[in-house]
């Protein structure tokens, strides 16, 4: 990935930060600069490297955000997940349970899905988010949906690390994690 600092004369860079969870889980890069922040983009049409850094100098940077994610969306999922694994469950085990003749299939998917429904919203509470308002638009990074708690810490870390050096650089920054 091209995800690269080009910084200008006189720049000096103070954080490059590089997010690796999982090789399933796309990587986060962000930079910030003294006098710019470094946001990643992908280009939508590209012949080789599709990502590359869009440079957001700090003038135009109106606000940085560290806030609390709704988990809203996700609570609906895990409904979901809940009600159709425990529906597929019981007709896929309907004719095992009426002893009816014949062969059977039986596929742990429809358990998992019902038993990663509960799991959901222990995975949502207090997941945090950025974002980054500046004259030419908005950037937001929601971090990947993870379990474990080396992921999270690694989150954290990196969302922190964005946050302090925002504000060493001068740049307004509010943190609501401390409210939430």
């Amino acid at each position: 990935m091209a995800y690269e600092v080009v910084p200008e004369p006189g720049e000096e860079v103070h954080a490059k930060i590089e997010l690796k969870l999982s090789k399933k889980a796309q990587p986060f890069f962000f930079a910030v600069s003294n006098r710019a922040i470094y946001i990643p983009r992908i280009k939508l049409i590209a012949k080789t490297d599709p990502y590359y850094f869009q440079r957001v100098r700090l003038e135009k940077v109106q606000q940085v955000t560290a806030k609390r994610l709704a988990p809203y969306a996700l609570w609906l999922l895990a409904g979901l997940m809940i009600s159709i694994g425990l529906m597929t469950t019981i007709w896929m085990m309907e004719p095992v349970l009426r002893n009816e003749p014949g062969t059977h299939r039986i596929s742990g998917w429809p358990i998992a899905v019902f038993v990663c429904g509960f799991l959901v919203p222990f995975a949502a509470k207090g997941r945090f988010g950025l974002e980054i308002q500046f004259s030419d638009g908005k950037f937001r990074w929601k971090p990947p949906l993870v379990v474990d708690r080396a992921s999270k810490q690694k989150i954290t870390e990196t969302i922190q690390t964005i946050v302090e050096a925002c504000e060493k650089v001068g740049t307004r920054v509010l943190d609501k994690r401390k409210s939430a």
